[in-house]
């Protein structure tokens, strides 16, 4: 049993068990891709032809590797004009391994992988024992409120006890002060006033009348 399929603009003859490399498509290593556009198949000498292709037909297959071919390399020159192009080019590639082909309405004999289911009362002890999210939202409240009072407390420093005011000096009157200070300075007035006055000169002693005229 075979198949002609296209992709890429191409067109490959597939075999169940058999891998063929294609244009590269984007898929990952040891993914399963499906192609649809199939255009002919054959199975034990019935053949089956498209229009242009067959409604329901399927190739399964599964990436195998992603790679380059090798280079070529394209040279082109003209001849008595010393025209020379030289250039090189890598294919990129995808090789699928083919593991069914299905004709319309036939279903894939690989059969899915069944997860392993786990016994219900596992499963409500496992429901149980984890609270859900409504609980696990209040107690997280619950616990960074508790925490928030204490850490604030902590931060707070004591409080300072008030400093006890001094009583003020007992301020003796102005008036008693002004009079005190007027009497004194009249006292000292004179004695510096007396202080700076010349003492008083003698009269000088008239000479007798004989010696005036003697001088005369």
């Amino acid at each position: 049993m075979y198949a002609i399929i296209r992709t890429g603009g191409k067109q490959y003859r597939v075999e169940e068990g058999r891998s063929v490399e294609v244009d590269r498509l984007p898929a990952e290593e040891g993914s399963a891709v499906e192609l649809d556009n199939v255009l002919l198949i054959e199975n034990d000498g019935e053949v089956t032809i498209g229009a242009p292709t067959i409604e329901g037909a399927r190739v399964l297959t599964e990436v195998e590797a992603q790679g380059r071919d090798k280079k070529i390399v394209v040279f082109k020159y003209r001849a008595k004009v010393r025209t020379r192009k030289k250039t090189g080019h890598r294919r990129y590639f995808t090789r699928l391994a083919v593991t069914e082909i299905l004709r319309p309405g036939q279903e894939s004999k690989v059969a899915k992988p069944k997860r392993a289911r786990k016994a219900k009362a596992a499963v409500a002890e496992e429901a149980a024992a984890v609270p859900p999210d409504d609980v696990k939202e209040e107690a997280t409240a619950a616990t960074a409120g508790a925490a928030a009072p204490a850490k604030s407390a902590a931060k707070k420093p004591a409080a300072k006890k008030p400093a006890a005011k001094k009583a003020p000096a007992a301020k003796k009157p102005a008036a008693k002060k002004s009079a005190a200070k007027a009497s004194t300075a009249k006292a000292a007035a004179p004695t510096k006033s007396a202080a700076k006055k010349p003492a008083a000169k003698k009269p000088k002693a008239e000479k007798p009348e004989a010696e005036k005229k003697e001088t005369e």
